[in-house]
């Protein structure tokens, strides 16, 4: 984030150097021509991704990169940069959970990384499964702490420099919330049956005239819990970046206008943007437990209707 906020601020005072009192000299046709095709050049190395321009160096967290091309016809299944860091997370929570499970001793007593990871799955399961779902939450639990230690990788490697948070992608989180989606579907068929599910829908002993109205309501409000799953978790993973992204601009921003109120902003902005990376760690922690947590609600809304 430093080494970022200097480069830009050094890239604005290359692009915008001291001006001299004498007086600037006659433009000739030849000037005048280079001064008008100068726009134009720039906005194509700006196109090209060649462009110096501190926007493109402190949004890397925030935009999605296309890192190369695989096409198919009109298609194109290259690479992007989110999609590389959502395979690097899944990798990395992999070789969580397999360092943790050998760190077991033989007598099963857990160690290490295994009584961390094992004290994360205790209370997904105690507090927010069964808690939620009912007896048969245990069923669902690694569904939960999938869910759980995916976004809480995600959001944590998306701070590293120069890194990308796979959930700031919303193609992700609306994956992430249709898997939710299709389990709480099955919880409620596989417990009640396909017609009792779905006739579960609408209230018993309600008047007839409302069950046309009540019906398409119900529908909208159980397509409404993904739809809210997807846009609370990047919402949320997005706007962390954004603001320090913002803070960082003032720099350049202001170092465009005078070069002495650039240098005063960097440690205004730098503390302002350190403040809110600590605070990303809390968020990130607090929206893998949010997505956890309404999913679980969700099942059990799902499974036992009458409560």
């Amino acid at each position: 984030m430093i080494a970022a906020s200097l480069l830009a601020l050094a890239l604005v005072a290359a692009q915008h150097p001291a001006q001299e009192a004498t007086p600037a000299p006659a433009e000739t046709p030849a000037a005048a021509a280079h001064e008008a095709a100068a726009p134009a050049a720039h906005g194509a190395a700006a196109a090209s991704g060649h462009g110096e321009d501190p926007a493109e160096i402190l949004m890397h967290h925030v935009t999605d990169v296309q890192l190369g091309h695989l096409k198919v016809g009109s298609l194109d299944f290259g690479p992007t940069k989110h999609l590389v860091f959502l395979f690097i997370v899944a990798f990395v929570v992999i070789g969580l959970v397999q360092w943790a499970k050998a760190s077991y001793t033989k007598e099963g007593v857990p160690r290490g990384p295994a009584a961390l990871v094992e004290n994360f799955v205790v209370f997904i399961r105690d507090e927010v499964a069964e808690q939620n779902i009912g007896h048969d939450g245990h069923k669902y639990t690694p569904l939960l702490c999938s869910f759980f230690f995916f976004i809480l990788t995600a959001a944590l490697l998306g701070l590293l420099p120069f890194s990308a948070t796979p959930t700031g992608n919303v193609s992700v989180t609306l994956g992430l919330a249709i898997i939710s989606f299709l389990a709480n579907q099955w919880a409620g068929i596989s417990k009640n049956g396909l017609v009792q599910h779905y006739k579960a829908l609408v209230p018993p002993g309600l008047p007839l005239f409302l069950v046309p109205i009540m019906i398409p309501v119900e529908l909208l409000g159980m397509f409404a819990r993904p739809f809210a799953l997807t846009v609370r978790l990047f919402a949320n993973m997005v706007a962390g970046h954004m603001v320090i992204t913002t803070l960082l601009m003032l720099i350049p921003l202001l170092a465009a206008v005078s070069m002495q109120l650039g240098i005063f902003m960097i440690p205004v902005s730098l503390s302002l943007g350190l403040f809110i990376m600590f605070l990303e760690l809390l968020v990130a922690v607090l929206q893998a437990f949010i997505f956890t947590l309404l999913s679980a609600i969700f099942i059990g809304m799902s499974a036992h209707p009458a409560h």
